[in-house]
């Protein structure tokens, strides 16, 4: 089939629409069409022409006749699917789109536009691999760039998502953008980097919750509790008042060391949802963060009032009971959790810690056995097993300590993100002189939880017996300044104390 029709009348038609003379052109191809109604290269330009004039319907009967006669013409499949793609027909533009990238693979048209549609989709995987095939459209529009950069960081190709934004900024993206960069960012940790974005949309719209309340909770996972609360005041100032947001607003009150505030946002979250039991339990958490134990129990007395059955609750006042050394009391409540939700194992996991504490490492060890018969992959619970066969007397080269021993290793496997499975682990292998080894499980420890102190002890040990003296040395001095910073820390306590200024006299204004 001849491409450019007569007397070179196709290249003077094809200029005309590049010059977006519309009309002309089309008027040209026609009359070319006349004699070549099958020609698919003019069929095409004749849809490009009209798309150019706005007659999206008559265009797309071009393309479609231009394929009806070649079903892979790449030029018409890829511009018949941009139409349906602007005018959101994606289940129709992908079709397409998929066709005409069986012909040509590498084509960045049509990765771009598979990339978006698959980003719409919520596919990162597709969207990251089709939109990187598009470099060049992709450094030319920001938006693009910015749904490459969340579609990277979904799929956890974190240092690609950041090489895309170290040349962007908020302003240059839209809104939307905008507020999914700030997302991903703070769900990829990376909250400081999820901030600037956040915080545009936030001062665009600042009467939308959403991202106000987000950038408020990215706020207080940096520690930035001054904004935190700004943004959260600002937001209830508004009229966006919500429970979850006074939950937000309370931490951050309470790690500013403004307690009476915590507690009054802590209320006004229980009056907006008092149907949630959570709301209850981190009133509770506030509560016993200051040692208001009557204020705690206030607390959980009036939710159960809303809640009588709520496992959760039951068990908090037994491990609040435990903290009063009220041991009678707190396996009570740790057998009425039990009972209440037999299917989880809060109950035994409290019923096992008070046992332990009360130094009934028998009756631990048989109350423990009886839960992991049902539930035999609990770390939590493994963990306490082991602890409690130790404490029962078990020696090494006995049954009992190789059984102490499997439990934990089972444990820390199932959960390795729990610390003192790995202090406990970590202290058999130390008996057993496999130094190595109980060195990697108490630094596991350490990472976990840097002011568990029998991390650190045991680890220095450990680090003697291998010789290595110097590394010994340096986690005991590690462990004296994590001492002297408690003591500091105890000592400002009471400074504030001693002036009036004690976190428990406010927290008692709980109930």
């Amino acid at each position: 089939m001849p491409a450019t029709g007569q007397n070179g009348g196709y290249a003077q038609a094809e200029a005309l629409v590049r010059n977006h003379q519309w009309d002309e052109g089309l008027a040209l191809v026609e009359r070319l069409l006349k004699d070549e109604p099958r020609n698919t290269r003019e069929l095409n330009l004749a849809g490009l022409a009209l798309t150019g004039k706005g007659d999206i319907q008559q265009a797309d009967a071009y393309f479609e006749k231009c394929l009806a006669v070649n079903p892979g013409f790449v030029p018409a499949l890829k511009n018949l699917a941009i139409n349906e793609y602007n005018q959101k027909h994606y289940t129709a533009a992908e079709k397409h789109l998929l066709a005409a990238q069986k012909e040509t693979p590498g084509d960045p048209v049509v990765n771009l536009y598979l990339g978006e549609i698959a980003y719409a989709q919520q596919n990162f995987e597709r969207a990251s691999s089709a939109l990187s095939l598009a470099p060049g459209l992709a450094a030319r529009s920001a938006n693009v760039a910015a749904h490459l950069a969340v579609s990277y960081l979904l799929t956890g190709q974190k240092q690609k998502a950041l090489d895309l934004l170290d040349r962007l900024t908020p302003e240059q993206v839209d809104s939307q953008a905008q507020f999914a960069l700030g997302i991903a960012l703070a769900q990829s940790e990376m909250p400081e980097r999820a901030v600037p974005y956040l915080d545009s949309v936030h001062r665009s719209f600042p009467d939308s919750y959403d991202p106000g309340f987000d950038l408020a909770l990215v706020y207080l996972n940096i520690r930035d509790y001054p904004h935190a609360i700004q943004v959260g005041a600002d937001l209830i100032g508004r009229g966006r008042e919500t429970a979850e947001l006074n939950n937000v607003l309370a931490e951050a009150y309470d790690a500013n060391n403004q307690t009476q505030q915590a507690v009054d946002a802590m209320r006004r979250a229980i009056a907006l949802a008092p149907d949630d039991e959570n709301n209850y339990l981190d009133f509770v958490t506030l509560c016993m963060n200051h040692r208001s134990y009557d204020a705690g129990m206030k607390v959980i007395q009036a939710g159960l009032e809303t809640h009588p059955k709520s496992d959760k609750l039951i068990f908090m006042r037994g491990v609040l009971y435990g903290m009063q050394d009220e041991f009678e009391l707190a396996e009570k409540d740790f057998q009425q959790a039990a009972a209440v939700a037999p299917q989880t194992n809060l109950g035994y996991v409290g019923l096992g810690v008070t046992y332990l504490e009360k130094g009934n490492a028998g009756r631990a060890i048989e109350v423990l056995k009886q839960r992991l018969a049902e539930k035999p992959n609990d770390a939590s619970l493994l963990y306490l097993l082991g602890e409690a066969l130790i404490r029962n007397g078990a020696a090494p080269g006995q049954p009992a300590y190789a059984e102490a021993q499997s439990a934990l290793e089972k444990s820390v496997h199932l959960n390795p993100n729990l610390c003192l499975p790995h202090v406990s682990l970590g202290t058999i292998y130390l008996d057993e002189e496999r130094l190595r080894e109980a060195v990697e499980q108490f630094e596991q420890a350490r990472a976990i939880d840097p002011k568990e102190r029998a991390a650190y002890s045991h680890l220095a040990v450990a680090y003697r017996r291998l010789g290595q003296t110097d590394r010994s040395k340096e986690v005991m001095n590690a462990l004296k300044e994590l001492i002297d910073g408690e003591r500091r820390a105890t000592r400002e306590k009471m400074k504030k104390s001693a002036q009036g200024d004690g976190a428990e006299g406010s927290t008692e204004k709980a109930h």
